[in-house]
């Protein structure tokens, strides 16, 4: 066997110069290698008198050893991106007629749609915050497309005089749940990697047909690998007047090959998870939902995740692992985004002490709770794990406290560590009461002003749009779509 299809195994069909420019695949063993990132490896943190490290414990946001939880995501978005480049194949004449068309187009009417169709699938990741979906999903691309922006020299057999090739495209979705604010973010997305002007080419044009033609346009002429829409919450897409027409643009964008994977809170999902067939477009990929550790004894906590994380270590001596597990679980709910902060904040509390050499104690451990730090940390764990009856944060679903209290699983830190939590909330919520019901009078009447902006919307005018979006999204012989299982690196020139 050639040593370039260990490689690239997909070039076993033949040449593709936009594979060839991607990384080296990763065979799911390797994955967990790949993804890994320890910033204290690479520095003699020893050297330094305790005291002077805690300067370096801000470098526990660069630390990342994957857990099981997102090793099947992370292959499943290795063979989303490297699926969909091997689909568009810039030496077939086929393809090159295929980004002409769109290229030259200067009305969405006069192009035949179905010409344009490309196969592409789609997924989603589900979760709460600090389960790790944007740190994650970075650090993933960042392993599987290292050089996210490519320079392709001119190639007569492509077609091309020159191509800039953007690997993936990761845009946050826009707070104000409008299409215009998603068609701005993602030219002002390639923008920024590649110095162009596209936005200011968007906010010229005057009408819906020509910005979703140039945004389309212009993520097909850049061979864009996949786009992965961060920061889908409630407000912004569930309750959004425009919530199918968001819809109907993702599946738009995988009708012309292109991967889309949304990223966001379970609340974002809701009316998306009723309509069947979006369910099965974004799962031909996968919809994964991260849940949190319903014990101090799941595996992937106790002998994965919590292990690895506390290799970030800048004292000289920890307790046990399992010591480590007990203390902390009561305050971190086995949310991993809970847990890093809590151990940062311990050895912060022990290098404090000074001298020769430092431990971290089981007293520090549990003293990280109670700081300023770990307070509100401490709040949040404890609606997450079910100990208190106050839904203080509006974000995390009732249902994950729900089957946190079916699982049967008593809070690691026991009945007294979830009284004092409860305890110390209670304490802390009665000067702060009458501002939660006042941000959440608030919260209703904008979802009040978005449904009478709804209810005010010319029916003629917002069903013209969504027939405009059913053009695009190629509702009409919609093709079945592919079955697939921080610091930013210079263009690579080729």
């Amino acid at each position: 066997m050639s040593a370039l299809n260990l490689v690239h195994p997909e070039l076993i069909n033949g040449p593709n110069p936009l594979l060839e420019a991607a990384a080296p695949f990763l065979t799911f063993a390797k994955l967990p290698a790949a993804l890994k990132h320890e910033p204290l490896k690479a520095i003699d943190w020893r050297s330094l008198p305790p005291e002077y490290r805690t300067t370096l414990l801000s470098q526990a946001d660069q630390h990342y050893c994957p857990s099981r939880l997102i090793l099947d995501f992370a292959d499943s978005v290795q063979s989303m991106l490297r699926g969909g480049l091997m689909a568009r194949n810039p030496l077939s004449v086929a393809e090159q007629c295929r980004i002409n068309a769109l290229a030259l187009a200067d009305n969405m009417e006069k192009v035949h749609l179905q010409s344009l169709r490309k196969r592409a699938g789609g997924g989603i990741l589900s979760a709460i915050t600090g389960m790790g979906k944007s740190v994650g999903s970075e650090r993933i691309l960042e392993a599987i497309a290292p050089q996210q922006v490519v320079v392709h020299s001119k190639s007569e057999v492509c077609g091309w005089s020159s191509l800039t090739q953007v690997l993936y495209l990761v845009i946050d979705a826009p707070f104000n749940g409008t299409p215009g604010g998603l068609l701005a973010r993602i030219v002002e997305g390639l923008d920024a990697l590649l110095g162009t002007d596209y936005s200011e080419t968007l906010r010229k044009l005057r009408n819906l047909d020509a910005a979703l033609l140039l945004v389309h346009k212009t993520l097909s002429n850049h061979r864009v690998g996949m786009l992965v829409i961060d920061e889908n919450q409630q407000d912004n897409f569930d309750q959004s007047v425009w919530q199918r027409s968001f819809i109907l643009f993702f599946l738009s964008v995988m009708n012309l090959g292109i991967p889309v994977m949304l990223l966001g809170n379970p609340q974002a999902f809701v009316r998306l998870e009723t309509v069947s067939q979006n369910v099965r477009r974004f799962s031909t990929v996968g919809y994964y939902e991260l849940i949190p550790a319903a014990s101090s004894g799941e595996d992937w906590w106790s002998k994965d995740y919590v292990p690895k994380m506390c290799q970030f270590m800048l004292c000289d001596e920890a307790p046990p692992m399992t010591e480590i597990i007990e203390a902390t679980f009561g305050m971190s709910a086995g949310v991993p985004g809970l847990f890093g902060p809590i151990w940062v904040e311990a050895q912060r509390i022990a290098l404090r002490r000074g001298g020769d050499r430092t431990c971290v104690t089981h007293a520090d451990l549990l003293a990280a709770g109670t700081t300023s730090r770990g307070k509100g940390l401490l709040a949040i764990a404890s609606q997450i794990s079910g100990a208190t009856s106050l839904q203080r944060f509006i974000d995390i679903p009732a249902k994950v406290a729900v089957c946190r209290s079916e699982s049967g699983e008593p809070n690691a830190a026991g009945p007294k560590a979830s009284a004092e939590g409860e305890r110390g909330v209670s304490e802390q919520m009665d000067p702060i009461r009458a501002k939660l019901e006042r941000d959440m009078k608030a919260k209703e009447k904008a979802a009040a002003k978005r449904m009478e902006k709804a209810n005010h919307l010319n029916p003629d005018d917002l069903r013209a749009y969504e027939l405009k979006m059913e053009i695009y999204a190629g509702f009409e012989g919609a093709q079945e779509p592919l079955l697939t299982s921080g610091g930013r690196a210079p263009p690579k020139l080729r």
